[in-house]
């Protein structure tokens, strides 16, 4: 496949000023699309903003991506965090890779898409490394996820949990840690209170895990530890686990 041919092809489609081997084009007025070719010119990066384009911050993830694309294209990884991006104006301290199986960027065409990398800008207690495929694809392409195509969103922390309430009779889907986002977890912890028998686990990006269960105060075990909270030292605790 020509990429140069196809991405110069795109309806719409023009050469980012200073920036060689790059295209943008806009399939709708909600949607806009940059791309642009790895080092080796046999695959691309392509960033999708949803209502809000910052040219700025496109055009210095698109730069920093490409310098970097070995390392992404080198990974077994379904997502590659190419640390050290930052762009003015933005909290972003990470630039984000998905290997096609991660991500529907090009769905519609077989080919086009075997060959496409997702780029998005994050922040680096959003991801583990430890991600599945699956796991990958839910981030970037459910609502509930990281919200990828956002390029004004805020951190969505990276949480495997799991809980059993005995008092609302609630529970996870599985028994075994799955993605969720904070405010899952930060509603779960509280209803822990006089409910013996309850239980909440929650894993945050460094793999750290912890176990919290109600014995007259907010118990929290793991990583060695025994801590014993208040309502807000549990929730703190949670929060600060995150990030």
């Amino acid at each position: 496949m020509d990429l140069t041919a196809t991405l110069a092809g795109m309806p719409g489609a023009e050469p980012w000023t200073d920036l060689p081997d790059a295209w943008r084009w806009a399939p709708n007025p909600r949607f806009s699309f940059s791309a642009v070719l790895t080092t080796d010119r046999r695959h691309l990066l392509q960033v999708v903003a949803l209502d809000h384009h910052d040219e700025d911050l496109v055009r210095s993830l698109l730069a920093f991506a490409r310098d970097h694309s070995a390392e992404a294209l080198g990974s077994r990884r379904p997502l590659t965090v190419l640390s050290g991006f930052t762009a003015a104006g933005h909290g972003f301290d990470t630039a984000v890779v998905a290997a096609p199986g991660a991500h529907r960027y090009q769905i519609q065409d077989a080919s086009l898409h075997a060959v496409t990398y997702a780029l998005f800008p994050g922040w680096h207690f959003e991801f583990s490394g430890t991600e599945t495929e699956s796991e990958a694809l839910f981030l970037t392409s459910h609502p509930q996820g990281l919200r990828a195509t956002r390029l004004d969103r805020q951190p969505v922390p990276f949480l495997r949990m799991s809980y059993l309430n005995t008092a609302t009779t609630s529970r996870s889907t599985s028994t075994e840690r799955a993605l969720a986002t904070a405010d899952v977890l930060l509603r779960e912890l509280p209803l822990l209170e006089d409910a013996p028998g309850s239980w909440v686990e929650f894993e945050n990006f460094r793999g750290q895990a912890w176990r919290a269960e109600w014995n007259g105060t907010f118990v929290v075990t793991g990583e060695g530890s025994r801590l014993e909270f208040d309502r807000d030292g549990l929730l703190d605790f949670a929060r600060n686990s995150l990030t």
